[in-house]
């Protein structure tokens, strides 16, 4: 194994991504994404979401394309909070479809096993009970 590859014990695994240029004000642009806004592009325009990629550290990472330039950039997403998740936990207690805690009204929250993931951004909220 090579010094690259390998990781020292406890620590987090390195984050993957697309390995294209990463978006600035990354804040701004998660909350423009995650309420199912246009982001703006670097190159003017907007951007249009080709995919999302689920970290090994729980964090996610989209990748966009400029399409006036059809250059390529991705947002990595920070891991769900504890606030979201009982959120989220609330929701579903009371017997309702928990809708992502990111959005603007957002979509609603698929069911991968007994976590429930966000089909936008592809970050897990919570188990389900």
């Amino acid at each position: 194994m090579s010094g690259s590859t390998k990781q020292q014990a406890g620590a987090r695994p390195a984050r993957e991504g697309f390995g294209v240029e990463e978006l600035d004000q990354a804040k701004k642009m998660e909350r423009l994404h995650c309420s199912g806004r246009q982001v703006p592009s670097p190159m003017g325009g907007f951007l249009m979401e080709l995919g999302a990629r689920q970290e090994a550290d729980g964090t996610s990472t989209v990748l966009f394309e400029c399409k006036t330039s059809a250059l390529r950039f991705e947002l990595p997403l920070r891991i769900s909070t504890w606030r979201e998740r009982r959120k989220v936990r609330l929701q579903a207690d009371e017997g309702l479809d928990p809708l992502c805690p990111r959005g603007e009204l957002g979509p609603p929250l698929a069911r991968r096993g007994k976590d429930f993931f966000c089909p936008r951004c592809n970050i897990m909220f919570g188990r389900v009970p």
